[in-house]
């Protein structure tokens, strides 16, 4: 399928400037209570599943011109990373974890144009918190 014109201008800076995070969208959202990991992930995956749009990549034709390519299934994965271990009060680790997570760059050709990751900060009895990073590039918006 031919780009439309707003995707056409994101394609041709990230031409211009590969591997720049500059038009990531980051979203961080802090998970308090009870966390069902398991239905996390599969509703993850579902919403994936049902959007085309997250499982377009961005390649150049033989023309030169660029077009997107639905993929049938695309497995994004959430990865879950445990800092459990982190003192009360350490929030300067998990928000730098942000900040890099925000400043990833995606690859347009080959995608995926969505990334989760789950910052587990507090897994005990009474209370779980969490903070779910998702990110997507511009051009799937």
């Amino acid at each position: 399928m031919p780009l439309s014109y707003a995707q056409q201008r994101l394609w041709f800076l990230d031409q211009l400037e590969p591997d720049n995070p500059f038009y990531n969208i980051p979203v961080a959202l802090r998970l308090t209570g009870r966390l069902d990991l398991a239905a996390l992930t599969q509703s993850f995956a579902a919403i994936v599943n049902r959007h085309e749009i997250l499982r377009t990549v961005f390649e150049t034709g033989s023309d030169g011109v660029a077009v997107q390519t639905v993929r049938p299934n695309l497995a994004v994965e959430m990865e879950h990373i445990d800092l459990t271990g982190l003192e009360p009060g350490q929030d300067a680790a998990w928000q730098a974890l942000c900040r890099q997570e925000a400043a990833k760059p995606f690859d347009l050709r080959n995608g995926p144009l969505i990334r989760a990751r789950l910052l587990r900060l507090r897994d005990s009895a009474e209370q779980q918190d969490a903070v779910l990073l998702l990110t997507m590039h511009h051009i799937v918006r």
